[in-house]
């Protein structure tokens, strides 16, 4: 449950940024439509202006806005919890007379909330301006929002949650970017070192890429936005998968946040029993993501047990700094 008092807290605490984030994300699109049109008005008097056509469009798939407001829910989300921890106000948050769930809605009703009024907003001005300057062809403009939105919201759920696990800002952001792409840390590696093993053509690590990991990793909503083809609402994975793992990210954030016992300010994880696992973890991914670039360097065995070596200390130096140095 969402409180007002508390609401009120949570904006007043960042009120600068998130405004200033409102003004410049919510006017990106349409001003940038608008001096798409202008530009194009001013080659049409050029005589000297070369156009491929005499009519003006738009494509919102190559919108920068659009392609880059997922990292208002990366900002949001850090501000939120991550500098909050930083600075020591999340103890002070924590004391107010409410209980630790109506904390955490509050404060993911509050960022999703702006992100969503940002898209909205935006979208509303656009339409307006298109239905003004009637452009002649506007390819993604329902779809590419509706992505834009669905991605934002989750990539925000992810860092708010890795935020509810860790004590620091860095700490979260390494957490919620590790997640990002764990699909190809826990299922690429390992099927890399499979097909090394049986010295197979690859046919497997291709069709678990292509067909399962690409689908669950987060990144890919990122990393691949620009290369899908919207043309219907809903048309597929591309929807409904960032929908899934949104919900999974919350529900995940709320549980951590409610059952954490104290704060470890400072600390990398707030669960101290975490520590251990997740330094096994990381030892073993720079062991296999070594010994893969080791083989790959030179194609010997030297290579693949020495970058499995170099790996395994990488691994445990860089683990045991993140994780067990107070910051």
């Amino acid at each position: 449950m969402v409180k007002r008092q508390l609401l009120y807290k949570e904006w007043k605490q960042s009120e600068l940024t998130f405004i200033l984030v409102m003004l410049v994300a919510a006017l990106a699109t349409p001003l940038s439509l608008l001096m798409g049109y202008s530009s194009f008005q001013t080659c049409l008097k050029d005589p000297t202006c070369i156009l491929d056509t005499s009519h003006f469009s738009y494509s919102f798939k190559k919108d920068a806005f659009l392609a880059l407001s997922w990292l208002m829910g990366i900002l949001f989300a850090i501000i939120q919890l991550g500098f909050e921890r930083n600075k020591g106000q999340m103890d002070f948050t924590l004391a107010l007379p409410f209980s630790r769930s109506t904390i955490y809605q509050t404060k993911f009703f509050l960022g999703a909330g702006i992100i969503a009024l940002i898209h909205a907003f935006s979208y509303a001005l656009t339409y307006l301006l298109i239905l003004g300057i009637k452009p002649v062809e506007t390819p993604g403009f329902n779809s590419m929002y509706l992505y834009a939105l669905v991605s934002s919201l989750m990539i925000y759920a992810l860092f708010f949650a890795a935020g509810t696990l860790t004590g620091s800002a860095i700490a979260q952001a390494i957490v919620a970017f590790s997640t990002a792409i764990l699909p190809f840390l826990l299922i690429g590696l390992p099927l890399v070192h499979l097909e090394f093993i049986l010295r197979t053509n690859g046919e497997w690590v291709d069709q678990w890429l292509n067909h399962i990991i690409l689908a669950i990793s987060p990144i890919t909503y990122i990393a691949e936005f620009n290369q899908y083809e919207y043309t219907i609402w809903f048309s597929g994975e591309e929807f409904i998968v960032p929908i899934v793992m949104m919900i999974l990210f919350y529900f995940i954030g709320l549980f951590s946040f409610i059952k954490h016992p104290i704060e470890r300010n400072g600390r990398f994880f707030l669960y101290s029993k975490m520590d251990r696992p997740i330094q096994i973890l990381v030892i073993v991914f720079g062991v296999l993501g070594f010994g893969w670039f080791g083989f790959s360097s030179d194609n010997s065995m030297f290579g693949y047990i020495a970058g499995m070596i170099i790996g395994g200390a990488v691994g445990a130096l860089t683990s045991y700094f993140l994780i067990y140095r107070k910051r």
